[in-house]
């Protein structure tokens, strides 16, 4: 603690981490992990470095994660966006993106996508960790939610395709924010440029987080606490889709189930004013969010609101998604007597 630590990582915590990643299937060994000041640094990181192909632009679904997208912006990195819905994204596009558009990244949540909620079939992910070897292009795989998992046969991307998959993984998101740790599990071909940049951006990461994630781990104070957590969103989020099956009887509005994670979306129809919405269910303290700043610019913006569950209390969900639905109405009554 009293000396700088390097900048791979505290050494006795890759070994914690690589027996702990091989519950999630991903199977490496200690030089090809980088412990990271949370992921957002890993992402600021990858987006930023040269990569051996020589190409320079990022492709992200759409909608994506807010914070990424605004990365992107504020280094004027090149970004380019692939749709993707409940039923996940076009693969035949994906192919024609990696031929022609220049790719050396493609950021994907697989997963409890935020801000959809929904996850990948296997077979989607083993397609897209086929194209990604066969054209060349390295995928960011955030498995930031790895832990919320109920489906034992769900594998991540890297478990199909390791050499072209950069997988990142968050502690800050099942332990508390202010830890600040993350992991990225790099390809062989990517170290050396990763470590350099990771230097140049931070030294080293926190020494004693790295130590309470370790001691957290070992003791067994993580999965105990992974299992809590697990178990309580899990009832939350069965609630949520029992309460929009029960209060959701308009027709032009699509509710999107998911059995695990932390948040899903409704769909809307276009004439819905969203942001008169959110401010009517403002004033009655349910806080919801628009997905303006999740698009790239110039992406059309499809009409959703995104519902998460991290913030209320199970006996809270019904009564606010019967106010949600309540305030759709009203505002379409209103409409239709003008």
């Amino acid at each position: 603690m009293f000396t700088y630590g390097t900048a791979q990582g505290l050494p006795s915590l890759l070994h914690v981490l690589i027996r702990h990643l091989a519950d999630y299937q991903v199977f490496t060994r200690p030089e090809h992990l980088m412990v990271t000041s949370g992921v957002q640094q890993a992402l600021a990181i990858l987006t930023t470095m040269p990569f051996p192909s020589g190409r320079d632009t990022v492709l992200l679904e759409q909608p994506s994660y807010h914070l990424f997208v605004r990365l992107l912006n504020c280094y004027g990195i090149p970004a380019r966006g692939i749709t993707r819905t409940e039923k996940g994204i076009d693969l035949n596009e994906l192919e024609q993106l990696f031929q022609t558009g220049s790719i050396k990244l493609f950021y994907t949540i697989p997963r409890f996508h935020n801000p959809l909620g929904t996850s990948y079939t296997e077979d989607t992910k083993k397609a897209i960790a086929g194209l990604a070897k066969r054209y060349d292009v390295y995928i960011i795989e955030d498995d930031y939610l790895a832990d919320l998992e109920t489906n034992s046969k769900s594998d991540p991307i890297f478990a199909y395709g390791p050499s072209h998959v950069i997988y990142l993984k968050s502690y800050s998101k099942i332990l508390f924010p202010g830890l600040r740790v993350g992991v990225a599990v790099l390809p062989h071909s990517l170290q050396p440029i990763f470590s350099s940049y990771k230097q140049l951006s931070d030294i080293d990461s926190a020494m004693l987080s790295q130590a309470a994630l370790e001691i957290y781990i070992q003791s067994g104070m993580f999965e105990r606490r992974k299992q809590r957590i697990v178990a309580t969103y899990h009832n939350r989020m069965l609630q949520l889709n029992r309460a929009l099956a029960l209060y959701n009887d308009l027709d032009d509005i699509r509710p999107v189930p998911v059995q695990s994670g932390v948040h899903t979306h409704i769909l809307l129809p276009d004439e819905l004013q969203i942001p008169t919405l959110l401010n009517r269910l403002g004033k009655q303290q349910i806080v919801l969010k628009a997905l303006d700043d999740s698009y790239l610019d110039g992406f059309a913006v499809r009409p959703m609101l995104k519902l998460s569950i991290t913030q209320v209390r199970e006996e809270q969900i019904e009564e606010g998604v019967s106010r949600i639905f309540d305030e759709i109405k009203r505002m379409r009554g209103m409409r239709t007597r003008r």
